[in-house]
């Protein structure tokens, strides 16, 4: 079980990386003006992550862990997911947060 503690700190150690803030005041960790990690929240104030993939096909990969990855929105060449946070353990969310760095940090 992980936090979005546990996701700023295994973020922010990876090269370049740097605190910041979405538009509407959450959280995230970003490589240069792109954020690679962000907290959101359920209803009921439950921590999940959304992180960016470049396998568009995301969706379809994640669809027997709905209740891990429960949100996908897919783009021509990547996908942003949002996963439960308390559903990820700590080696599963440093290689989310890795892939995720580097397909944002391609885009810069």
């Amino acid at each position: 079980m992980t936090t979005w503690a546990d996701a700023q700190r295994i973020g922010l150690a990876l090269a370049g990386a740097k605190p910041g803030v979405a538009p509407d005041g959450a959280p995230t960790v970003a490589i240069g003006r792109h954020p690679f990690a962000r907290l959101r929240l359920g209803d009921d104030g439950r921590e999940a992550l959304q992180f960016w993939s470049l396998d568009p096909d995301a969706e379809a990969a994640l669809a027997a862990e709905r209740d891990v990855f429960f949100h996908v929105d897919t783009f021509p060449v990547k996908a942003s997911v949002w996963a439960w946070l308390d559903r990820l353990d700590e080696q599963e969310l440093t290689e989310i947060l890795t892939d995720s760095w580097r397909a944002r940090r391609g885009v810069r």
